[in-house]
């Protein structure tokens, strides 16, 4: 009797399960950055015509096999040969939500339970196809990125990578946070590429992120030929950093040939980063002097990295072991933060109240992580002035942390910011 009670305990763990890595819920509302809590930072007050919206829009590209008529059009879990393009809406909460509610949890003003992120449409807009010049339609989606960067106080692309087994309406809520918590200042194009959205089938995700990397690779570069951006950043999350390492990679490689123009990389943050060790570390070798910064946030006790690391028997980037790195890999890297200005931030959760010991998310799950991936991608400051602390590891690898006082430190540098920033001319 008691191994039928052990049996059918299995088997209900078993389906629950399996009807879990098919349960994709859309993404909620994210913390709000400490930036934001006691109205320090000024963003959406900032931007008040953009902010006032439920709805978010944000640019999209994706190499998904689109399946049926634009109007209508659906993205399937597997590739296609070209990239697809449009605008992708976003409502926060349910219909009728208003603006003063939204402001509320935006600034963490509202202990009601953060609201869901509702897709509401991906409208199409031109095929950027894989060889050959650029159809028309596909100019005028670059002239729109341009024009929306014409009307955004940051002149940068941010350009969103999501993590596997993720769906596009999850992939589009992560990107259309960035958005939202810049104050809608930013211009952020989210790069979907394919994923199978349940988490038994990892391992074919982790197949079709390096057949992604050459239509990000692309899309990378055809932004900063056809668009007036000061800088393209990249901002990949979790298995992205398979995708965005491996094109960030190629990026490099095409504007090492002689006469190759620029890529105008700004920030390169990889946060969590699901990608092979040995292979990130080569891949950085390749861009790492052609980007602004490159930033590698980990958490050495993260739970889905350590799983990784078991399926994929090698270490993650977000969890690494630097003994599988040889000596020349080795030299490089710790040289990378004095000859390329690489910041590797390791969040430590015991010194970050409330955030899980195992977490995997902390980039939007954890208001002090946030603040900071906000002020990298807008300020573009350096570690030491994001009210950071530096530490050196056993391996002899430097790395900068949150200490326990770091709402007292951000409160300096976002002072810093304020008496910084250009004063606004006066009316007649």
């Amino acid at each position: 009797m008691m191994l039928r009670y052990v049996g059918i305990f299995a088997l209900v763990v078993a389906v629950g399960t399996i009807a879990m890595s098919f349960y994709q819920p859309p993404m909620r509302l994210m913390p709000a950055p400490f930036v934001f809590v006691d109205q320090q930072s000024s963003a959406f007050s900032d931007n008040p015509e953009k902010a006032a919206d439920p709805e978010i829009s944000l640019f999209f590209a994706t190499n998904r096999l689109p399946v049926g008529p634009r109007d209508n059009r659906l993205y399937a879990v597997v590739p296609g040969r070209d990239m697809q393009a449009g605008v992708a809406t976003v409502r926060i909460g349910e219909e009728g939500t208003t603006w003063d509610k939204i402001y509320a949890w935006s600034t963490g003003m509202s202990d009601d339970r953060r609201p869901f992120l509702h897709l509401q449409r991906m409208n199409e807009q031109a095929t950027i196809e894989s060889e050959g010049d650029l159809s028309g339609e596909a100019k005028a989606w670059f002239a729109e990125i341009n024009e929306a960067l014409r009307n955004s106080a940051d002149k940068d692309i941010i350009v969103y990578v999501h993590g596997a087994n993720t769906t596009v309406e999850r992939a589009a809520g992560q990107a259309a946070q960035l958005h939202h918590f810049t104050g809608r200042n930013s211009v952020v194009v989210l790069f979907v590429w394919p994923t199978a959205e349940n988490f038994l089938r990892y391992s074919r995700d982790m197949v079709t992120a390096f057949g992604a990397a050459p239509h990000l690779a692309k899309l990378v570069e055809l932004l900063s030929q056809n668009t007036d951006a000061a800088k393209v950043d990249v901002f990949t999350y979790s298995a992205g950093a398979t995708v965005g390492s491996d094109a960030m990679a190629m990026v490099g490689r095409d504007a090492a040939r002689p006469g190759a123009a620029a890529p105008r990389l700004g920030e390169v943050y990889h946060a969590a980063p699901d990608a092979d060790f040995r292979s990130f570390v080569d891949d950085m070798r390749d861009y790492a002097d052609k980007a602004e910064r490159v930033t590698v946030a980990v958490n050495m006790s993260d739970s889905a990295l350590r799983l990784s690391q078991v399926i994929n028997r090698a270490s993650r980037a977000g969890r690494p072991d630097m003994s599988e790195l040889d000596p020349e890999a080795t030299n490089w890297l710790l040289g990378a933060s004095k000859t390329y200005g690489t910041e590797l931030l390791r969040v430590r959760p015991e010194n970050i109240p409330g955030l899980s010991n195992r977490s995997h998310t902390f980039w939007y799950d954890d208001p002090w992580v946030s603040s900071d991936v906000l002020i990298t991608l807008l300020h573009h400051l350096p570690a030491g002035e994001r009210g950071l602390a530096a530490g050196k590891a056993g391996t002899g690898a430097h790395y900068w942390t949150f200490t326990p006082d770091y709402p007292a430190q951000l409160a300096k540098v976002i002072e810093r910011l304020r008496q910084q920033a250009p004063t606004p001319p006066a009316t007649q």
